[in-house]
């Protein structure tokens, strides 16, 4: 075919068209790049995507926040820290990032106190954060501790027998102090008999089981703080709960005899029916951000005396209908008796509420939960103790949007074989396959030399 100048226009028109759509598509696959930003993780435990409670957190934070990383420019773990900070940076606009380079920044090395390579310190205002370890709980837990806006203080009520989150006994509560403190808690313990006043700056106060029963003028001081709006925390067992009546009495309580009996309990492997699995919340925050069962060992069920009460009642925590309150000494008793116990569902914890009585614009906030082994360093690794605690707290000094953020665990990868199937395997690699092999190769020998 004979190529006139005509066609040889055609030609090139034709591909400068192709190049200007070609360009033109590249453009908008560039823009749409930039405009969107899609991702899929599909680890079995979304290692590479940060949990939706630190996305929510994210996305909820207004306050801008200072980030100082002090690593060399080689070391190995930089990249490690930049993609964790992407993550975060992903969600929000409030994180001001800084690398520093400690070798060439001595002064800040020593005005920061830094101590290793790869150190983080997260700030806001006067608030800061050293941060060591590279997890999003770490990372988000600073980020939770300097975005509340005053320190929380908690007042630990002592002289009685309580537990403790200074001590680390199993009765005692310093597994969950130290959960507190990461949270941005500050906290210290008080003897109304040395100190005849709670101090003005605390978020709430904390009765952890007293075993002892308390002076007439330490409850009228516990008693005038509730009076002017304070927040407080009482947990209390079967067999102690009688040492604050007067207590329960200002806040339209009463305790159901006996001790709180679980046949559910098997369900985990646990014989003793002491143990109440609750799996059932009121609509609350508090229930919200516990998405699994609860253990309660040695409870005391409650319920509310006054329903014209100035306080507003909600029943937290509820156990299941086959429970009942044991009033009989014999702890290992798994029968109910209709003459002498309380048949469930049962009350394990009730929040209070009302207006505060010295501002108007603050709800005073009361919790009361009917067990204390189960934050206790014994227990507050089971089921969803320690989320429940936490996030029971953070409602208590009014940080309702400061959730607790999961920890995320590796899913197990363990293989676990039985006696049987592991002799197989093992016989299969030692002895079948290497007969399957040398049988081939026989046979293939055989073949040839015939032919």
């Amino acid at each position: 075919m004979k190529i006139s100048s005509k066609t040889h226009r055609l030609y090139r028109l034709q591909q400068a068209i192709f190049y200007l759509l070609l360009g033109t598509a590249i453009f908008l696959l560039a823009q749409l790049s930039i405009q969107t930003d899609t991702r899929w993780d599909w680890t079995q435990n979304s290692r590479h995507t940060l949990s939706v409670t630190t996305q929510d957190f994210l996305q909820q934070l207004d306050q801008h926040v200072d980030i100082k990383v002090f690593i060399s420019p080689n070391s190995e773990y930089r990249p490690l820290v930049e993609t964790l900070i992407t993550r975060y940076q992903t969600y929000t606009e409030q994180l001001s990032v800084t690398f520093i380079n400690p070798d060439f920044s001595p002064d800040l090395v020593r005005e920061f106190n830094i101590q290793q390579q790869g150190e983080i310190i997260v700030s806001r205002g006067e608030q800061l954060e050293h941060l060591v370890d590279l997890s999003e709980q770490s990372f988000t837990n600073a980020l939770i501790s300097v975005s509340r806006e005053h320190e929380k203080w908690l007042v630990f009520i002592e002289g009685h027998g309580e537990r403790s989150p200074l001590n680390q006994a199993n009765f005692n509560l310093s597994t969950w102090g130290n959960h507190l403190q990461q949270k941005g808690f500050k906290y210290q313990a008080l003897n109304l008999v040395e100190h005849s006043q709670i101090p003005d700056n605390a978020a709430a106060v904390i009765i952890a089981s007293p075993e002892r029963a308390w002076l007439a003028g330490e409850i009228e001081i516990l008693k005038d703080y509730i009076h002017h709006g304070g927040n407080l925390l009482w947990l209390t067992e079967p067999d102690n709960n009688q040492f604050l009546s007067a207590l329960a009495e200002q806040l339209d309580i009463e305790f159901i005899a006996g001790t709180v009996m679980d046949p559910n309990a098997e369900l985990l492997g646990i014989s003793d029916p002491q143990f109440v699995l609750v799996t059932e919340y009121a609509n609350h925050p508090i229930g919200i951000a516990t998405d699994n069962v609860t253990l309660f060992p040695q409870a005391v069920a409650m319920e509310q005396t006054n329903v014209k009460s100035e306080w507003h009642h909600t029943a937290l925590l509820t156990t299941q209908d086959n429970t009942w309150s044991e009033t009989t000494t014999n702890t290992e008793s798994s029968n109910f008796d209709v003459d002498d116990n309380t048949s469930g569902p049962l009350s394990l914890g009730y929040l209070l509420t009302r207006i505060n009585a010295d501002n108007d614009a603050i709800e005073q906030r009361i919790a009361i939960i009917g067990d204390g082994d189960f934050i206790s360093n014994s227990y507050i690794g089971n089921a969803a103790n320690l989320d429940f605690s936490l996030a029971l707290v953070n409602w208590l000094v009014q940080d309702d949007k400061l959730i607790s953020i999961p920890v995320k665990t590796t899913v197990d990868s363990q293989l676990d074989l039985s006696r049987t199937a592991s002799l197989v395997i093992g016989l299969g690699f030692l002895l079948v396959m290497p007969i399957i092999l040398l049988s081939i190769g026989f046979s293939l020998w055989w073949y040839r030399r015939r032919q």
